[in-house]
């Protein structure tokens, strides 16, 4: 028999009543047309052109996927620590890290929620493709999770899917539940009002189909800078 006592069963049990999604057959089979898989070696344009007006000492990044922001990062002298939910995802990470030479990058494989980041702080957060598939009861856990590491006056970079841009379809968080959903789009007043708690949003813009070895963005997406209040 099941019993819920604490919030982390409530989080288990709500977790059942999604499908998710099993990233590690995504990354072996690649037969989706994700543009961070095409791509999985250029750098997000929000992070290149954060780096060029901010100099920083570390970062995390969490949906690292192989590596192509944190690598990025490191190789532009910045300590990294990058995590995904994918094993495989990992392993190809370190090995174009190998490839790349970026010295100052430590890859994790896990479930965030799972990870011990308690005693650690950093000076810009990034995630590339991971809050747009959380379900909404994971959601306020995750907020609460990016701005206990970020330094004060910390930096996080948002890239997530726009109701309006094709990559999925906004959905009411209720009804999340009932269509098994493993991601949702959201609207800019959607973003203002859920980060707006806690972050200064200094910028919400819609992204453009950019795809450059230096770097990629897609039209479908909203591209977010926000900072630790």
């Amino acid at each position: 028999m099941n019993f819920i006592n604490t919030l982390e069963d409530l989080y288990d049990m709500l977790d059942l009543y999604i499908q998710g999604v099993d990233w590690d057959c995504f990354y072996m089979e690649r037969n989706k047309p994700a543009p961070f898989l095409k791509y999985n070696k250029s750098p997000d344009k929000c992070v290149v052109d954060f780096l060029k007006g901010h100099s920083i000492r570390n970062a995390c990044e969490f949906g690292c996927g192989e590596g192509r922001n944190a690598i990025y990062l490191a190789c532009n002298n910045v300590a990294v620590k990058a995590c995904d939910l994918s094993e495989v995802a990992i392993e190809n990470a370190k090995r174009n890290a190998q490839e790349s030479k970026a010295g100052k990058v430590t890859f994790e494989a896990g479930n965030l929620f799972a990870l011990d980041l308690k005693d650690e702080k950093y000076e810009l957060v990034i995630d590339s493709g991971v809050f747009h598939h959380l379900p909404p009861h994971r959601r306020l856990q995750y907020r609460e999770i990016v701005s206990d590491i970020l330094e004060e006056k910390g930096y996080f970079i948002l890239v997530c899917f726009s109701a309006d841009g094709g990559g999925a379809e906004e959905v009411d968080d209720y009804d999340f539940y009932k269509s098994k959903q493993t991601g949702a789009a959201f609207t800019e007043e959607k973003l203002r009002r859920f980060w707006g708690e806690g972050f200064e949003i200094i910028e919400i813009r819609k992204g453009e189909d950019i795809a450059q070895p230096q770097m990629w963005e897609s039209s479908y997406t909203y591209i977010c800078l926000l900072r630790k209040a």
